[in-house]
């Protein structure tokens, strides 16, 4: 994969990486007591989430860099950073609306106490029976009493039998009955009254509720697959964050880890399992075979003396060879830096003969798991340059 397109790959996957970063941070902060907390806490679950979105693409590059192990390794942490910072997502989606849901308890909590209010008084309203009484028919029944107090007092005198007279008895039954008919009269406007309280009380409370906003659901969502699944409404909307909070982590981290295996994909060459036209899993051959059969190869030493250094070709790959992923040498290239070497040193050492030295480097590179690719009669080292 060229270079410029897997920065272009990480640069746009980086995108969505930072906002899932920032959004458990954030949550830590704002869910934290004091602001260092919510500092510290932003940090450590920033870093987490970081590790888990770029963990796999690190596993990737390691792994394929010949480090399967700390491939591994990195790729377990990966994992559970994944799930830790699994969980932190969800929290924070679950946690995204707690204050607009705080306000739509509390107002839903509000309209179902006027409601309930509301019938309350109108039951108790519907219960009251009596005859609708003014204040005026109070006074005349008052006005009546007394009437009727002085017409029995006038015929009845104040207590002396001797005053009696005939009609006492009647006019007695009438003052009882004129009192009678006030406290009848009392009573109904005691009613009248309380029903006028409970009419106005219950009128106030029906305007409230006409002028309140409407209470929007809460977990919309939720509740559509509380009604499709046989689980309740929050039992849904939690699996559903959790699942929402799992694919958003996963998709981050392959974004990340896209252009590892993109570049394994477009570069054959450079991985190990690669069969390229002329590759082989023998080095030794082909290495053998270009120096005996490659036109216009220059070697120094076309015969070495029987006194050659065996050991010079491995401390020549230790000294003037280096891994280098995107680059490729030479055969002959290599044999002609390896008597050049031998010569450099002090004192000079006899290099090996072309054959000898292309076995023993053949055995090292099957070692090192370094692979060679033919290109016509033309054999190459992949992923190994050599230096000044």
């Amino acid at each position: 994969m060229h270079r410029l397109s897997r920065i272009l790959a990480y640069g746009l996957a980086g995108v969505p990486a930072a906002i899932g970063v920032w959004f458990v941070a954030r949550f830590a902060y704002v869910t934290s007591d004091t602001a260092i907390d919510g500092a510290s806490n932003a940090f450590l679950f920033g870093m987490l989430a970081a590790g888990a979105y770029a963990g796999p693409a690190f596993a990737l590059a390691v792994a394929a860099n010949d480090r399967k192990r700390a491939g591994c390794v990195i790729g377990v942490l990966a994992f559970l950073a994944i799930v830790a910072n699994w969980s932190h997502t969800a929290a924070a989606i679950a946690h995204r609306g707690a204050g607009i849901e705080a306000e739509r308890t509390k107002a839903a909590t509000a309209l179902a106490d006027a409601h309930a209010e509301l019938k309350r008084l109108t039951d108790e309203r519907e219960a009251m029976t009596f005859t609708r009484t003014t204040p005026e028919a109070v006074q005349a029944a008052r006005d009546a009493v007394n009437a009727a107090e002085r017409t029995r007092q006038a015929e009845c005198g104040n207590g002396d039998l001797r005053q009696r007279g005939p009609n006492c008895r009647l006019r007695e039954t009438e003052e009882q009955q004129a009192r009678a008919a006030l406290t009848t009269v009392a009573e109904a406007a005691g009613q009248t009254q309380r029903a006028a309280q409970l009419e106005a009380q219950a009128a106030a409370i029906r305007a409230r509720l006409a002028e309140a906003p409407a209470v929007k659901e809460g977990d919309a969502l939720g509740a559509a697959l509380g009604r499709l699944l046989p689980v309740d409404a929050a039992t849904a909307s939690t699996v559903q964050q959790g699942l929402v909070s799992a694919i958003v982590e996963l998709l981050i981290a392959a974004a990340l880890a896209l252009p590892e295996l993109l570049k394994g994909r477009e570069a054959p060459a450079q991985r190990s399992e690669a069969r390229l036209p002329g590759h082989t899993e023998s080095p030794a051959a082909d290495l053998a075979e270009q120096v005996d059969e490659a036109p216009g190869t220059e070697l120094a030493v076309a015969s070495a003396p029987r006194l050659a250094d065996e050991a010079s070709a491995g401390r020549f790959m230790l000294a003037c060879m280096v891994r280098a992923a995107d680059q490729e040498t030479a055969s002959g290239i290599i044999y002609n830096r390896y008597v050049a070497w031998c010569d450099a040193q002090s004192p000079p050492v006899v290099p090996l003969e072309p054959r000898t030295f292309a076995l023993q480097f053949a055995a090292r590179c099957k070692r090192a798991g370094i692979k060679t690719r033919r290109d016509g009669k033309c054999i190459y080292c992949v992923g190994v340059a050599l230096v000044a």
